[in-house]
């Protein structure tokens, strides 16, 4: 029994030696077209770089959507002048919402809003949204009226001269009120006054 695989193991080394001879045989042409087909992208990328002006066409193209500063300047001074701005002026007693209110809608920075029972704003802020560059809203978040350590006449009086400056703004007065605070007669009054 030996001996028969014996004379089997020739043919099967033959087989074996005809089959590896293939797939070099398959490698090489494979390899021959990809060297083939690499070489003559190569050469047309080159001829095609040498003829179209690529760097030139990039700078033209790049230049086409740059924008100097001064350029842009000019068109935010247009926008501003054409575009509306509207200016809401926050007003009510000491932690009756006013900052939360600016904070809410522009998103400025939570810093503004007081803690607990303390006021916080210790003078009148102006908040733009939705940026100072352009902004259509502007926000001022005023002193609680009423607060001991602010003067109350001294805040409307204030009130009352910045609305007396000619603006081309539109203006809009918001009164903030606790929902549990009902002594708003002194609000009522500031309100008919500015």
């Amino acid at each position: 029994m030996t001996e028969q695989r014996d004379s089997d193991l020739p043919l099967a080394d033959s087989q074996q030696l005809s089959e590896s001879t293939d797939k070099v045989t398959t490698n090489s042409v494979d390899f021959s077209w990809r060297s083939r087909i690499t070489g003559v992208w190569n050469k047309a990328t080159g001829r095609l770089l040498k003829l179209l002006p690529v760097e030139q066409v990039a700078q033209t193209t790049v230049g086409w959507f740059s924008v100097s500063e001064t350029q842009v300047a000019e068109i935010l001074e247009t926008l501003r002048a054409k575009l509306p701005t509207t200016e809401a002026l926050l007003i009510g007693k000491p932690q009756a919402g006013k900052s939360s209110i600016v904070r809410g809608l522009t998103g400025v920075s939570a810093e503004i809003v007081g803690q607990g029972f303390r006021p916080h704003t210790q003078h009148t802020e102006r908040y733009a949204y939705p940026s100072s560059d352009l902004p259509l809203l502007i926000f001022t978040d005023t002193v609680g009226l009423g607060d001991l350590k602010q003067d109350t006449e001294t805040i409307i009086e204030e009130l009352v001269k910045e609305l007396q400056v000619s603006s081309s703004r539109a203006r809009a007065l918001i009164l903030t009120v606790k929902i549990n605070d009902f002594a708003t007669d002194t609000l009522l009054q500031v309100a008919q006054q500015l």
